[in-house]
């Protein structure tokens, strides 16, 4: 039951302002939530009281003609729970949500750290639950009726502007249970009490305050969930403190750096044995299979500091392959400074057997904390040695494809951008056809935007394998600067298997209906079957987009023979059904 609270302590709330705020429109003030909670299990009472307290900071970021984006951080958060202090870092992450400048509707939230999703639903409450951006098209002078979302439900919500032009938000009944409470079987959640005034100015919300009492109860009723919770916000008439850090923050969330896993979730010093034979001999003696994934990884990080003497018992080959398999894969996923140099230096080792340098290069990718410049260094030092061996080749390039996907796992960080870069520049520089390939995958896998014109000149290679590949590149960056360079070179291309790149890279995007009209050419039978299902795969992404694309598809079925195409069709137009 430990999952239903969180649920309805998510529902921490703040209206915002509107689309015309500028960057002199920036304000902060204090805010505080307290929330009682009063459960019932089978007859067994219990309760708890949370508090969550600071400044909560806002200020508008990037504009466009389609979309705009509002900036937000709780600056100094304090969590307590029965009257202990909680430390929860992941309050006081900047975030950033992306609204329809049209409609107000919410498209995205981008976060300025990776963040567990349980976590980002916290951060998302403190917004979304008393979203108002969509209210401006409406006059509230008469009760104003809409339907909106929270953790628990749909629910029926009532506006209206008071004689002093505050607005009062009164959540009237739920019509809805979302299908995370479904899970626990419970009924639609009662609303006992709910009434919210605030006030805005020609900025933002100036004032806030008020009262949430809901009840969700099981269908046996044998579990009852009362939370009764208040807010309040008064904005301050300060200037915003200068060591807020959303304020130095780039305008373009996308280009935010992140925060470190360890300044967000930060983890207790480790407790190591007592020396590097002690722990090695654990290892030895121990079934690593057997082990949980949690115990081997606490294991791992409470001795990180002697994750190098693992080096010459790997060599001497002290571990059964299948225990070095998993031990490998574990210490890549602990991700620390240790684990990263001992894996960097198994790779770099050429006496050992080529399938752990592999396997260490496989555990390298789930680096999701900056690796040491001088081992990156070492990397690119053994990676651009033109005197390798077949071997040493082949891993050189698996090398650059694992430096794509850290630079991916680390999106937005400082260290991601320079390992792109580095990338890019290898790109541009070399002139083996092989490592171009290699460089275009690394790049793709990384998944930064910034790189995507480099890559699209190589659309007009006249090697069609590297049209192919900087295709595929530019399919994982989706966004409609890569959709016209590959909506361009789909026009002219004459080989199948860029053909096939360029189609799945058009598919990943949202398209226009005349563009869908130019995937569906290439659907019908004077293309080749390979180029045909790619098209239809295409096609398939678009469903949700484009109600009409099944009635286009199902001519083709009637006349086809083609086992392949086929199934691509039939998979297209009726899905898992």
């Amino acid at each position: 039951m430990n999952r239903v609270i969180p649920l309805l302590l998510c529902t921490l709330t703040l209206p915002f302002g509107s689309v015309s705020a500028s960057q002199d429109c920036a304000r902060w003030g204090d805010f505080t939530t307290l929330a009682n909670t009063k459960m019932t299990t089978l007859n067994m009472p219990s309760q708890n009281r949370l508090s969550v307290s600071g400044q909560l900071v806002f200020r508008p970021l990037m504009q466009s003609d389609k979309f705009y984006w509002l900036g937000l951080q709780l600056s100094s958060a304090k969590l307590t729970l029965d009257n202990t202090d909680i430390q929860a870092r992941y309050y006081s992450v900047p975030f950033a949500v992306k609204i329809a400048a049209q409609s107000g509707d919410i498209l995205a939230y981008h976060f300025a750290a990776k963040l567990k999703a349980e976590d980002e639903q916290k951060l998302i409450a403190i917004y979304q639950q008393f979203h108002i951006e969509h209210l401006k098209k409406y006059d509230l002078r008469n009760p104003k009726i809409l339907e909106e979302s929270d953790n628990l439900g749909r629910y029926k919500i009532q506006y209206q502007k008071l004689a002093d032009n505050s607005i009062q938000k009164h959540k009237l009944s739920y019509t809805m249970t979302t299908q995370g409470t479904q899970l626990f079987a419970f009924k639609k959640p009662e609303i006992k009490q709910d009434s919210f005034i605030f006030t805005t100015s020609a900025c933002w919300v100036e004032k806030l305050n008020g009262f949430n009492n809901t009840r969700v109860e099981s269908d046996k009723g044998d579990i009852r969930i009362d939370v009764a919770q208040s807010i309040k916000f008064v904005t301050k008439a300060q200037p915003i403190a200068a060591d807020i850090s959303l304020m130095s923050l780039p305008m373009d969330p996308l280009k935010w750096p992140l925060l470190s896993a360890d300044n967000v979730y930060p983890k207790p010093l480790p407790v190591p044995l007592s020396s590097a034979e002690v722990f090695t001999n654990v290892l030895l003696n121990k079934d690593l299979h057997a082990l949980s994934s949690a115990e081997l990884l606490q294991l791992l990080y409470d001795n990180q500091i002697y994750l190098a003497s693992l080096h010459a018992l790997i060599k001497q080959q002290a571990f059964a392959d299948k225990q070095l398999s998993r031990l490998l894969l574990m210490i890549g996923k602990s991700d620390s400074v240790y684990a990263h140099q001992l894996l960097g230096t198994l790779y770099l080792d050429t006496e050992l057997d080529k399938n752990q340098r592999f396997r260490s290069l496989m555990a390298l990718k789930y680096a999701e904390q900056p690796l040491n410049p001088a081992l990156v260094e070492q990397l690119y030092a053994h990676i651009d040695n033109e005197a390798l061996s077949k071997t040493d080749v082949k891993l050189a390039r698996t090398a650059l494809m694992v430096m794509g996907i850290i630079a991916k796992n680390q999106s937005g960080s400082v260290f991601a951008e320079q390992l792109t870069e580095s990338l890019a520049d290898r790109l541009v520089t070399t002139r083996d056809k092989h490592k171009q390939a290699t460089l275009l995958n690394a790049l793709g896998n990384s998944a930064d935007s910034a790189h995507q014109e480099r890559i699209s000149k190589f659309l007009n290679n006249g090697d069609a394998n590297l049209r192919a590949t900087a295709a595929l590149a530019l399919s994982k960056m989706p966004n409609d600067v890569s959709l016209g360079y590959v909506e361009k070179s789909l026009k002219i291309e004459t080989d199948n298997k860029a053909k096939q790149a360029l189609l799945s890279a058009m598919g990943n995007n949202q398209l226009s209906e005349s563009q869908v009209d130019d995937v569906l050419i290439f659907a019908h039978k004077q293309q080749g079957n390979e180029v045909r299902v790619a098209a239809i795969n295409a096609l398939a992404k678009q469903r949700a987009h484009h109600q009409g694309v099944i009635e286009k598809l199902k001519p083709l079925l009637r006349q086809e023979r083609d086992q392949q195409v086929l199934k691509a069709l039939m998979q297209a137009i009726h899905g898992n059904r």
